[in-house]
Parts: C-alpha cells; structure tokens; sequence
C-alpha cells in the first residue's frame, strides 16, 4: 500500500466515525497538519508512535491494527510474498492452483466451507453450506449469475436479511459479518474496487441495514484478536445450529484467500451436519473465476 492509498485508508476510518480531520488529531494527540499530510500521502516517514495514536484513536481491533500496521509498511503486496526460487514453483504467483487445491480441500472435508478473497467476494462454496443456510437452487443461480460477483455481505444483508436463518441472533451475525469483512480488507480499502462494492451496499433500497451496522461496528469497544466467530443459525429441519466460523488464510500475490469453516459447537450440531452430508454430499459449486472474477454463468 502506497502513501496516497494509506492516507485514503486513514480518511475513509476517520469518516466511518463522523470526524473531521481536526478532531482525529485532537484524539489522537498529532498536529493535524502532519494528519493533513498523511491523508494526502505528502510525509514519507511514518513514525510508529503516530501510528500507534492513530490506530488507538480510531478505535481498531487488534487484527484490524495489524492490517493498519502492514498498510503503513508502504510495501507493494506483489514483493511482500516469497519469490520462486530455482527448484521452487511458488504457488503464492500460480492463481490456478491455489484454487484448484483449496477447492480440492473443501470436497474433502465434512464441513460447511466456503472460499472467499480479500474483498469478502465468494468464489467457491460447498453443498453443507447451501444445505446449512438452506440456500435453493434458484437462489444459487442467482449468486453464480451476479453481476460483479457474490460478496459474503450479500448474503447477511441480501439473502438472509430476513432473519430467518440467523433467528434471534441476527443482529449479532449481522455485526460479526461487518467486522471479518473490514478486519480482512482494510489495507485494500482505498482501491476503487472496494469503494464501489462499499456504494453497492449503501443503497438503502437495497440493503436499509448495512449503514446502521457498518457505522455501529466503529463505536464497538471489545478487541477482537482472533478470526474465531461464533454463529447461530436456526434451520427448518435440523433446529439450531451453533458453530464456531474460523478461517484459513493463503497468501497469494494478488492479495488473501480465505478458506471458511463453520465447526460444529455441539453434539447435536455435529451429528445434523454429518446427516446433511449423507444427503447432499460433498459437491463444490465455483462462483467466480479468480484473481479476474468472472461469473461462471
């Protein structure tokens, strides 16, 4: 992430909390012509105790601090993973074969996975997943057809805003969503490709929730330190299911991949899962083509 993109980053927290550029210097104890500076990208040299204000300041979790922290390296994300060497093939630059081995992991465990990138768009899920959140096969055209690809926000914001699957809960699932989504994305904020998929979700005809929730999720004053979420979700035949949703990151040079799982907390969650792959199988469905994100229509 380039100076002017990392200012960008820092302009676009500081809106999300409704301050001007003087008051996130007053709280953060720096000159606000140096935050002036940094927005624009003019100061070359970040001192680390200005970065430690600023992200107190704006309030970031812990792994949101250390996307900020990575953001500020100025380092390009293409040299920041290893080079191939002479008898190294460095599947970190091979897109193909990343997918083909994630998705290949994804058939083999007996799991709802998904797989998702940098941007939270959802490139492969699995049929445990389509059974858990009972999402039909008019409904999975749908997110294989859509235009730009299917971004997991949809799917809290779109699909289940209802609140159908998440129950009594959905307010809870709603906030975690928002916060994996900017914990994992942050140091991409800047780039076009976020800030249109972020005006996409700030249609209030659309999504009347998101904004409520994205705003909410900056005033929160717990940590989160770990990619660990627990996750309730009420199905029609199999009653409540409760998990635990982790995931697994693979390093890529065109940013992150994260392969999702949702672990049974229970035993009455772990048996219905095991009842719903002996029924539905363990079929991978791609959604987009990566790192060019095509539909797969």
């Amino acid at each position: 992430m380039n100076r002017k993109d990392f200012g960008e980053l820092i302009a676009s927290l500081r809106k999300d909390l409704g301050w001007t550029q003087a008051e996130l210097a007053e709280y953060a104890g720096i000159d606000n012509a140096t935050l002036s500076n940094i927005e624009r990208g003019v100061k070359r040299h970040l001192e680390p105790e200005t970065l430690y204000q600023l992200a107190n300041a704006l309030r970031l979790t812990s792994l949101e601090r250390r996307e900020f922290f990575l953001g500020a390296s100025g380092l390009d994300q293409a040299k920041t993973v290893r080079p191939p060497g002479a008898n190294d093939p460095a599947q970190v630059f091979e897109a193909q074969a990343q997918i083909n081995r994630l998705t290949e992991t994804m058939e083999q465990v007996q799991l709802p996975t998904h797989l998702g990138d940098c941007y939270g768009d959802i490139l492969a899920v699995n049929s445990l997943l389509l059974e858990v959140f009972q999402i039909e096969s008019e409904m999975l055209k749908l997110m294989i057809r859509a235009e730009g690809g299917f971004n997991n926000l949809h799917v809290v914001y779109g699909m289940l805003q209802s609140q159908q699957a998440f129950g009594n809960e959905y307010s809870k699932s709603a906030l975690e969503a928002i916060r994996a989504f900017r914990e994992g994305s942050l140091r991409y904020r800047a780039t076009p490709y976020y800030q249109a998929l972020l005006e996409k979700f700030r249609d209030p005809h659309k999504y009347p929730l998101f904004e409520r929730y994205w705003r909410r999720v900056s005033t929160l004053d717990e940590d989160k330190e770990t990619m660990i979420s627990p996750l309730l979700v009420q199905h029609p035949k199999y009653g409540l299911l409760s998990f635990n949703m982790t995931s697994a990151v693979t390093l890529t040079s065109r940013g992150e991949l994260f392969l999702t799982y949702f672990l049974p907390m229970d035993p009455g969650t772990a048996n219905s899962i095991l009842g719903m792959a002996e029924a539905s199988g363990k079929k991978v469905i791609r959604l987009l083509s990566w790192p060019d994100k095509k539909t797969l229509n």
